[in-house]
């Protein structure tokens, strides 16, 4: 939005600063700084723009190691250092001190963390005191003043006590100075927003008078204040009433269309539950649908719809920098099929990640019947889409080129992969990657991104401009052939998922979907890193859906 207002003929004020800014949230940073210097921000003395400039060398910085991190902390401390001079505040000096610590002078960060607490206070409220209040719990912690920092970061909390967003930016500052300074994180544990939690449980007719007790012990045991999961009869809507009673935030999930779930996982269990699930539907946060398709007898929907949620939940915890945890409602018996609270269980267990059991009574189930012969051949599958943004705008004497150093480079990483593709296909510039697993689609789109910027286009004869984008997602797909070209084909709606987000790539990153970047979230933290950008563009017959950033860890 705010590089098509550019785009105009009069473009409002703040545009260019709102793009660079969208650009550096999103982790599109080569791109952000170049943006920052083409759009005149560098030339300007405007505060925010200053401290944009600071950020975008601090981001750099953190995401760099040896000479290249010290020199682009000096940078981003002198940066810093001009936004304090000129406009004052501790939010400068603050992060002067930081970088100054960032860049290998911890005597400096001392000294100039010290300047932070003589600086009088300016008698603000609510955000602005808790971000003033914060800045100086972290001048305490460089000073290493460990119990002063606890009280102010305590009196910080007090001025906006549900800022969420905000504690979780202090705290990953927080534990990225830990880290630095070889200490142990753990003393912010009671500074974290509420956890997060995926609730799974039985379809069942159940007491209330039994389970809900128990349930509400859990949640507040756990202090969960944001719940992911669906909304079946049973344990489902009961986890969801005793959530939103307790002032959580309800994320449903649902495996297929509502009509369909209602039909055949609240209906038949009577109309007391339909109302129930309606009024859960009505006051929860947000809706996702894992696909919006009838029921046709396949399991794996549903089980899809469950690790959807559990990666959400992720997700989210990660956003507000707190934990993740399952609560599940559970008899003990296993799932006789691929979805079930004992698949749940065992998908998550497998994060290593905490899990609350609450043991239920029920009778032995009906197992439902599935029908695989609506189903067809169909699998799990993580897919990229890919292509050169400016590509059409190639003479026709550049496109050998083109062809040789660009798409020959690509071909060449995609030989040289650990995990190859399952299923390739391509056309001029664009590319179809198919993968058994969501972490080998990640590493691969890295690979991609990393060459593709190495190469030096100029000595190529093309347009320096050219970018890169790549689009993924993960989902259940059919396979099958080709009727045309005979030839091994990967097509479904969730192919179209795919494809419908690479168009809202920054050039020269590689956005995925909610699914996508939960499935890695959960398992593969330690790998790589999905960011929040925003929603893809809505079109006709295509909601707008959340998109990440993906980037090493």
């Amino acid at each position: 939005m705010a590089h098509a207002a550019l785009d105009g003929e009069a473009a409002p004020p703040g545009a260019a600063y709102a793009a660079v800014l969208c650009l550096a949230r999103a982790g599109a940073l080569d791109f952000a700084r170049s943006e920052y210097v083409r759009l005149g921000l560098a030339a300007d003395d405007d505060a925010d723009t200053i401290a944009l400039g600071a950020r975008l060398l601090k981001d750099v910085a953190l995401a760099s190691e040896g000479p290249r991190r010290i020199a682009f902390a000096k940078a981003s401390r002198l940066r810093y250092e001009t936004l304090s001079h000129r406009f004052g505040g501790v939010y400068g000096a603050i992060n002067a001190a930081t970088m100054t610590l960032v860049a290998g002078d911890r005597a400096g960060a001392v000294e100039r963390a010290a300047v932070v607490l003589r600086a009088p206070s300016r008698g603000l409220t609510g955000e602005a005191a808790y971000y003033e209040a914060a800045s100086r719990a972290e001048a305490f912690f460089l000073v290493g003043d460990l119990e002063a920092a606890r009280r102010r970061m305590e009196q910080a909390l007090a001025f906006a006590p549900r800022a969420y967003a905000a504690h979780a930016s202090t705290l990953r500052q927080m534990e990225m100075l830990c880290r630095e300074l070889g200490l142990d994180a753990d003393w912010l544990a009671p500074f974290r927003p509420p956890v997060c939690a995926h609730f799974t449980g039985h379809i069942q007719n159940v007491c209330d008078k039994v389970l809900r007790p128990r349930v509400d012990e859990a949640l507040a045991a756990a202090r969960v204040g944001f719940g992911y999961g669906g909304l079946a009869a049973g344990a489902d809507i009961v986890f969801a009433e005793a959530l939103l009673d307790a002032g959580g935030e309800l994320h449903v999930v649902l495996p297929i269309n509502r009509a369909a779930f209602v039909e055949v996982s609240v209906a038949p269990f009577g109309e007391t539950w339909v109302e129930r699930f309606e009024r859960c539907m009505t006051r929860a946060a947000s809706i996702r649908y894992a696909s919006r398709d009838p029921y046709l007898g396949d399991e794996q929907v549903f089980a899809y719809a469950s690790q959807f949620a559990m990666g959400c939940a992720v997700l989210r915890a990660q956003t507000l920098a707190t934990e993740a945890v399952q609560l599940a409602a559970w008899d003990r018996r296993p799932a006789p099929g691929p979805a079930g609270v004992s698949a749940d269980m065992a998908y998550w267990t497998r994060s290593g990640r905490r899990g609350v059991v609450i043991e239920v009574d029920r009778p032995v189930p009906v197992t439902r019947v599935s029908q695989p012969a609506e189903i067809g051949s169909r699998a799990m599958k993580a897919m990229l889409f890919a292509d050169v943004q400016g590509f059409g705008a190639l003479r026709d004497d550049q496109i050998p080129a083109f062809m040789e150093g660009v798409m020959g480079r690509m071909a060449e990483v995609v030989e040289g992969l650990e995990a190859r593709p399952r299923h390739i296909e391509t056309w001029g510039d664009g590319l179809f990657l198919v993968f058994d697993q969501p972490i080998d689609a990640a590493l691969a789109a890295l690979a991609l991104l990393e060459a593709y910027r190495a190469l030096d286009l100029g000595a190529l004869g093309l347009p320096r401009g050219l970018g890169l984008r790549i689009g993924g997602h993960y989902g259940p797909v059919h396979l099958g052939t080709n009727p045309l070209t005979k030839a091994p084909a990967v097509v479904g709606a969730h192919v179209v998922v795919a494809a419908r987000i690479e168009p809202n790539a920054a050039p020269g990153s590689a956005y995925v979907s909610e699914a996508l970047a939960g499935a890695l979230a959960t398992f593969h933290g330690d790998r790589v890193r999905c960011g929040y950008v925003g929603r893809t563009q809505e079109r006709k017959g295509f909601p707008a859906t959340p998109i990440f950033n993906l980037s090493r860890a």
